[in-house]
């Protein structure tokens, strides 16, 4: 199931950068690092956008002599399609792998959820670059395998309903929620804090992937005086919603606060016209839009010039891109930490790394025995999509 395309655009010629032994040392065996995305899902762009963010990292710190005195490192993908007990069997074929020291988890939270027991019975690092869902890294196993550079449902839907309750001052509100482990995930958050911010979730309706319409439970929505909607789902189902609500008269397009898997695939080609037509803000943990970061800059003007992009606003699903990117920085150190590919050693390793400065933010400790989670509510901001795909950030 060794998934052999690089990505969107991508030119082949790169493989033979992130292969190749650097130069001025002796040619080692590999250091393998996972990543299991949903390559199969037709109007998802999050793999490939990993994918950069991953092969970037790697140019990167392979021109510059690699790990552990001269060995290169490589990327192994496989395809989950979306579907969890793919990924159970994807993670445990890549754990298996000589010198692989981790696995990277892409957008869906309900398959890195689902591969938690394998992670730890394996003693294989599990990192999501994407997934939010509370559950991959608060759980009961110790010592935890699993780590994220990512968003986080307890601090990134809260921020959620902060927006609800201050930008559209919304003291009733409705919400829509996949019945997966994310959307239990998301109304955990709810329940928990719509009452620190006065928001009334008034209508709370859970929709199953592959539903037609939104319909019905927007009408509810109304009836119900909810002043404003809370999306949690991917772009899919979010196109549906938008098409719903934009038939509404314009007095009746409630605004709506989304969380981000909506971003990482083509929404704008499924939803069109409507786009523009509502309120559609979008959480995001990264924007490459006036971003003066240095590893920021070098990482959109390298997937600008390797997949073939006009402008770096025009690359897909940046946040996937940019918390990969990192994630690889902070696995190479752990490496050389560990002097070893163990795994073991790299887990150990990653709850001790020094202050690096990446592209998302500064990570004064990315991760200790405590916390495995790297990025924090200091780095939400929101978005709108445009009806060419771009996300541009609004206050």
């Amino acid at each position: 199931m060794v998934q052999k395309s690089i990505g969107l655009g991508l030119l082949s010629c790169l493989l033979s950068v992130c292969w190749a032994a650097p130069s001025g040392g002796a040619a080692g065996a590999p250091v393998l690092i996972g990543f299991d995305g949903a390559y199969g899902q037709k109007t998802n762009t999050a793999p490939q956008s990993i994918e950069w963010g991953i092969r970037a990292a790697m140019a990167e710190i392979n021109a510059a002599g690699g790990v552990l005195n001269g060995r290169p490192l490589s990327l192994v993908t496989t395809d989950n399609k979306g579907v969890s007990v793919r990924g159970k069997d994807n993670f445990v074929e890549l754990a298996g792998r000589q010198d692989l020291v981790a696995v990277l988890e892409g957008k869906y939270s309900p398959v890195s959820v689902e591969v938690l027991p394998d992670a730890h019975r394996l003693k294989v690092p599990l990192i999501s670059v994407w997934g939010s869902a509370d559950q991959i890294t608060d759980h009961s196993y110790k010592p935890s395998y699993s780590f994220r550079v990512s968003l986080k449902d307890s601090w990134g839907v809260e921020t959620m309903i902060k927006r609800l309750a201050l930008k559209y001052k919304a003291d009733k509100a409705c919400v829509f929620l996949p019945n997966t482990s994310w959307g239990r995930s998301s109304e955990a958050v709810i329940r928990a804090k719509a009452g620190q911010y006065k928001v009334d979730f008034n209508v709370v309706r859970w929709y199953n992937w592959g539903d037609v319409s939104f319909v019905e439970p927007y009408r509810a929505c109304l009836s119900a005086g909810s002043k404003a909607l809370m999306f949690v789902g991917n772009e899919k189902e979010a196109a549906l919603l938008l098409r719903d609500v934009a038939s509404q008269p314009p007095q009746l397009r409630l605004p709506m606060v989304s969380h981000w898997g909506v971003s990482g695939g083509v929404l704008h080609e499924l939803a069109g016209e409507y786009l523009g037509d509502v309120t559609f803000d979008v959480i995001q943990t990264f924007t490459f839009v006036k971003n003066n970061r240095p590893r920021a800059k070098y990482l959109g003007e390298w997937i600008r010039k390797n997949g073939g992009f006009q402008s770096f606003t025009d690359i897909p699903s940046p946040v996937g891109a940019a918390q990969a990117y990192d994630t690889v920085h902070l696995l190479a150190m752990a490496v050389n930490k560990a002097q070893s590919t163990q795994a073991v050693k790299v887990r150990d390793a990653l709850e001790k790394l020094p202050a690096f400065e990446g592209a998302v933010r500064h990570y004064t400790q990315a991760f200790t025995s405590a916390r495995h989670d790297a990025l924090d509510a200091s780095q939400v901001l929101f978005v709108k999509m445009d009806r060419l795909g771009r996300l541009i950030p609004i206050e």
